[in-house]
C-alpha cells in the first residue's frame, strides 16, 4: 500500500490540477484567433513547425500522449483544411509522415507562434528568480514521475 500523503502534498496535488486547468483555459483564450483552433490543433501545427521536417504520425502521437484515434481526427481535419499533408515514408510505406503545407506554415508562424508567446507571457508576472525556481521545481516533480515510470514532456532549456 502506498504511503499516506502529507496534508501539504494533497494541497499541492489539488493546486497542480487547478493550475493545469487554468493554464489550458488561458492558452485557449489566446488561441481564439481562428475559429476552430484548439490547443490540440495548435500543438500539432506548432510541433510540425518546430521540427521543420516530416514527422511520423504515430511517433508524434506517442510523444504528445495522443491516441491513434485522436491523431487521426486531428490530422484529418487539418488535412481537409489544407494546413498539413500526409505522405508515405520513402523506405517504409507503413509509416505515415506529416508535414505543414504553405498555408499551415503561414498560420503557425503568423498566428500561433504569437499566440503561444502571449500565453507564455503570463509568467512574466513572476520575477525572473521565481520563474527559475518554479521551473526547477517542475523539473524535479517530472524527475520523480520518471523514476516511477511516467515520462513527461521536457520543458525547453533556456
Amino acid at each position: 500500500m502506498a504511503d499516506a500523503p502529507e496534508p501539504l502534498s494533497e494541497e499541492l496535488l489539488f493546486a497542480f490540477g487547478g493550475i493545469s486547468k487554468g493554464l489550458r483555459e488561458w492558452v485557449r483564450s489566446r488561441l481564439g484567433i481562428e475559429p476552430g483552433v484548439t490547443v490540440g490543433r495548435a500543438g500539432l501545427l506548432l510541433g510540425l513547425l518546430e521540427r521543420d521536417e516530416p514527422v511520423s504520425m504515430s511517433a508524434f502521437g506517442v510523444a504528445h500522449d495522443l491516441t491513434p484515434r485522436s491523431m487521426t481526427v486531428l490530422v484529418s481535419g487539418l488535412e481537409r483544411e489544407g494546413l498539413i499533408q500526409r505522405s508515405s515514408h520513402p523506405h517504409d510505406r507503413r509509416i505515415t509522415l506529416l508535414s505543414l503545407t504553405a498555408a499551415g506554415r503561414a498560420m503557425a508562424t503568423e498566428q500561433l507562434v504569437p499566440a503561444r508567446n502571449e500565453a507564455a507571457a503570463l509568467f512574466n508576472d513572476l520575477s525572473e528568480r521565481d520563474r527559475a525556481e518554479l521551473l526547477r521545481l517542475i523539473r524535479e516533480v517530472a524527475s520523480h514521475l520518471a523514476r516511477r515510470g511516467i515520462e513527461t514532456p521536457t520543458p525547453p532549456t533556456s
